[in-house]
């Protein structure tokens, strides 16, 4: 199996979104290492308190970055360390507020084994007509493929949760940095599309990867991964008792340690 490394970015700053009421960063963080340990992970503070920097420096990261870069620059900070590595590894770009369930290690490593680019998150707007342009009677045109653990579906696009193979990032690297922090200076309202934002373009950048050079995106049905918000949670998973389950899991481990600290 190939290598795979993980660049998660944790924020304190962001927009007020209406998520599930266990969503946090702790909690998604906790989650996630049951699938991904935490030596393999470069973990981006970017905008953090304190009392933040200081329970992430608790845990045993392959590394640990801070900055103060916003969601544009902190996303490209990642993309430049991914750079570094060797060209058949494989990189998981991971945001803060994202819930994985079970198996999603080995279902995301089945997935780069058969596309160039994968998500587990199976996207609610990918249903709806209106929130994303190429869905039309409640679908998308697709393509379905099969792993050994579940069944994918090519679409067009995703949100920066996603993972790929380093090659494939090296050589797509001018499009991703297009459409987040921007390849041109700010200032010509005509080439504002080429000039960045505070958040990156996730649907121009995976749409136009899609019709210019080829690349296959897939996310499995259903999902192995969800965004914490209400409004877009991944169809059929149980995401709210996922983070229960860790939560009652977290409280007993902590009762144990306690318990064997006592006198």
């Amino acid at each position: 199996m190939k290598k795979l490394t993980i660049f998660y970015r944790i924020s304190d700053k962001g927009n007020i979104k209406d998520r599930l009421h266990s969503v946090n960063n702790r909690s998604c963080l906790e989650v996630f290492l049951k699938e991904f340990p935490s030596p393999m992970i470069e973990m981006i503070a970017d905008n953090v308190s304190e009392e933040t920097w200081r329970w992430l420096k608790s845990y045993k990261f392959k590394k640990l970055h801070r900055s103060s870069l916003g969601n544009s620059g902190s996303f490209w900070y990642c993309y430049r360390l991914a750079m570094q590595l060797p060209p058949d590894e494989c990189v998981y770009f991971v945001e803060n507020d994202y819930i994985h369930l079970p198996n999603s290690k080995r279902v995301l490593m089945e997935g780069l084994a058969i596309a160039d680019y994968v998500t587990l998150y199976d996207h609610p707007d990918k249903y709806v007509d209106g929130f994303n342009p190429a869905v039309k009677n409640g679908g998308e045109k697709s393509k379905v493929l099969l792993s050994k653990s579940t069944h994918w579906k090519v679409t067009n696009s995703t949100t920066m949760t996603f993972a790929s193979n380093v090659a494939c990032l090296r050589n797509d690297q001018l499009f991703f940095k297009c459409y987040s922090i921007g390849i041109l200076k700010k200032g010509f309202p005509i080439l504002k599309r080429f000039q960045g934002g505070s958040c990156p373009d996730d649907y121009r950048i995976f749409n136009t990867l899609r019709l210019l050079k080829r690349r296959v995106l897939i996310s499995p049905l259903p999902g192995y991964s969800t965004h914490g918000e209400k409004q877009f949670l991944a169809p059929f998973g149980k995401w709210e008792d996922c983070l229960q389950r860790s939560e009652a899991g977290l409280h007993a481990e902590r009762q144990n340690y306690f318990a064997s600290e006592a006198p």
